[in-house]
């Protein structure tokens, strides 16, 4: 019997970006983990064999040292996929101008690094209006997974806003982070998008089915860091609940997720970073080999294409093939647009 088709992605947020959201200023030097996150999650992944969508942030890749330890993710199957330039949460608040260069740099970096373009894209914050959307479907995306259909997205947005230390204008832009109350009444699985031309799709990051609870690798490394015992209830409840109703899992990651208290004392106000850095990989490794048990895990362009096999054409699929690292290109330099102090 062929086992229900699940996803695995990867936010890779760098650490500047996790300081800017907590309002600290340091966070222009545009200091970052990537070498240390990247090795630990293809240390994971390539022991169990998993492959990862990887939606990378445009200002990442004009670091020699950043797009070294991008290319490691070779080593495993995997996709490249676009999360903007500046990782700014509010993409709902930008001119159309400005949303155009947040996708259209970003793209033509990953192009110019990897050899190959991004089909998907995520917004910061799970941010994505439709001048975004229109964006993407103009230039050839297939599929946004922005969308976070979650019960609690107010209550995440206020624990946010309790962390943060964003002030004034920014802290405004961000009150629409998570979506409001109608986010629990999108879809909790991949979907057409009605009235896209050409054929354009969602793939929502996914929650428990029936309750909406969120279900992310962050969430569930908050839940182990008060009990390990409840976690892996919580997460088996989930899977099982999934199976049951036909529910087809789109799981996200991110680099904190591969850190303990050890690794960040900066990064301390994120939930689960009060785990030691092996309980929580434990944890980690335990969660993605209970979802690899049930579900055949894909990258998401794979996932979309057993959904949907006329829209991932043959083009697509051999764009998206496996490159050796002899393939790659150098990173390209930064762009006005693109300068350190960009808020």
């Amino acid at each position: 019997m062929n086992r229900p088709v699940a996803s695995l992605s990867l936010d890779l947020d760098n650490r500047w970006a996790y300081l800017r959201a907590a309002g600290r200023d340091d966070w222009t030097k545009r200091p970052s983990y990537l070498p240390m996150a990247v090795d630990r999650i293809v240390d994971v992944l390539g022991e169990l064999s998993l492959p990862l969508t990887v939606f990378l942030v445009g200002r990442d890749l004009t670091d020699e040292a950043d797009c070294d330890a991008i290319r490691r993710f070779d080593s495993i199957q995997w996709e490249p996929a676009n999360h903007s330039l500046n990782h700014l949460p509010w993409m709902h608040t930008m001119p159309p101008d400005q949303i155009e260069e947040e996708i259209a740099t970003t793209e033509q970096r990953i192009i110019n690094l990897l050899g190959i373009r991004p089909y998907g894209f995520r917004g910061p914050g799970f941010s994505c209006p439709p001048e975004v959307l229109n964006v993407l479907q103009e230039r050839g995306y297939l599929y946004d997974a922005s969308s976070f259909p979650t019960s609690v997205a107010p209550i995440a947005r206020w624990f946010f806003m309790l962390k943060t230390g964003l002030k004034g204008q920014q802290k405004d832009k961000a009150k629409q982070l998570y979506g409001g109350f109608g986010s629990m009444l999108k879809p909790n699985r991949p979907h057409r998008l009605q009235n896209s031309a050409p054929e354009f799709w969602e793939i929502p990051v996914s929650v428990m089915p029936l309750t909406r609870l969120p279900i992310h690798m962050s969430y569930l490394c908050y839940l182990a860091s008060f009990s390990v015992t409840a976690a892996k209830m919580y997460f088996s409840s989930v899977v099982r609940l999934a199976t049951l109703t036909g529910t087809s899992i789109s799981l996200l990651l991110h680099p904190p997720d591969f850190f303990g208290h050890e690794d960040a004392d900066d990064l301390s106000y994120l939930p689960g970073m009060s785990m030691a850095r092996d309980d929580k990989i434990r944890f980690v490794r335990w969660a993605l080999e209970s979802l690899k048990g049930r579900f055949e895990v894909r990258r998401m362009i794979d996932q979309l294409h057993s959904l949907a096999p006329e829209t991932v054409s043959a083009i697509t699929q051999a764009d998206l093939k496996q490159h050796k690292s002899s393939e790659f290109h150098s990173p390209v330099p930064d762009r006005v647009v693109d300068a350190a102090t960009t808020p």
